[in-house]
This record gives structure tokens, C-alpha cells and sequence, in this order.
């Protein structure tokens, strides 16, 4: 009996300890999100993608068009054409399909390699702006992902969001 009661005892005292230990500990949120959808970071490098990226998407929207029209001509003509013009014809428009398909596929390429370096850029940053704060503010975890519910007391977020700015103004 004095066994069992011993061993309550030292249990009871571990759960005490750990406890105490355990309310040392500082435990805060992210909403990675929030943070990538506000960060002036993400709003840069989304200007400058595009700034990168606006003529050859204007030119492809341009060769679009002018197929398009191509097409329609084709349609509304073939009935009154050779043979042989309505296969040149078909022939051409093929061409210039499978050119346009070409160079819309190494724009779509292009285009996903540049935001996919940025993005590694912005997420470097997001962990150095979340490490900054975790370690002016002595916490000890740092959750993201997975959280289902985080109380405004422990959601660093916006302070994240804050060191963002200033990693933006440092650069």
C-alpha cells in the first residue's frame, strides 16, 4: 500500500512539475495565409511578374485575336474557295496554331518558374520574419498549418506581417 501510495505521489508530482514547466512555455500562431496574401513582398513580386510578363502576354493575346479572325474568314470563305486555297488555307492555320500553342506553353512555363522563385523568396523571408519575432517576443513554438483555433493572444500574424514590412524597407 505505501508502494502504490509512493508511486501516486511521484506521479502526481511529475504532473505538478511538468505543469509548472509547461506554463513557462510560450506557444503562438501564424496564419500563413494572412501572411502571404498581405505581405508587401507578395504585392512586389506580383508587380513585378507582371511588369516582366505584360508584353509577351499582350503579344499572345494579339496573335490570339488575329488567329481567331483567321478562322472566321476560313469559315465564312471556304465555301467559295479552290480546293487548293482551302487546303493552303488549313494548312496555314494549323501552322500558326501550333505556333501559337508553342509559345503560349513557353509562357505558361516561363511564367510558373518566375513566380515559383519568388514565392521561394517570399516564404525565406516569412521564416526569417517569424523567427525575428518569436525571438523578440521569448517564444518558445511557433505553429502554422495545422492550427484550428488560435486566441488573438497568442496570433503573432500581424506583428509577422509588421516584420515583413521592415524586411521590404531593408532591402
Amino acid at each position: 500500500m505505501n508502494r502504490l501510495f509512493s508511486l501516486g505521489l511521484v506521479v502526481v508530482g511529475l504532473m505538478l512539475a511538468s505543469g509548472a514547466a509547461w506554463s513557462e512555455t510560450r506557444i503562438a500562431a501564424v496564419n500563413i495565409n494572412k501572411v502571404l496574401n498581405q505581405a508587401p513582398q507578395t504585392r512586389d513580386a506580383d508587380s513585378r511578374l507582371k511588369d516582366r510578363f505584360a508584353g509577351r502576354q499582350e503579344a499572345l493575346l494579339k496573335e490570339q485575336e488575329a488567329l481567331r479572325e483567321m478562322e472566321e474568314k476560313y469559315r465564312k470563305d471556304r465555301d467559295v474557295m479552290s480546293p487548293e486555297e482551302r487546303d493552303k488555307m488549313e494548312a496555314k492555320l494549323r501552322e500558326k496554331m501550333r505556333d501559337f500553342k508553342r509559345k503560349s506553353g513557353e509562357f505558361t512555363e516561363d511564367y510558373a518558374v518566375a513566380r515559383n522563385q519568388a514565392l521561394g523568396s517570399l516564404q525565406e523571408d516569412v521564416y526569417k520574419a517569424i523567427e525575428t519575432v518569436a525571438e523578440r517576443e521569448h517564444i518558445d513554438l511557433v505553429v502554422g498549418e495545422s492550427v484550428l483555433y488560435a486566441s488573438d493572444r497568442i496570433d503573432i500574424t500581424d506583428k509577422v506581417l509588421k516584420e515583413l514590412k521592415l524586411l521590404m524597407g531593408n532591402k
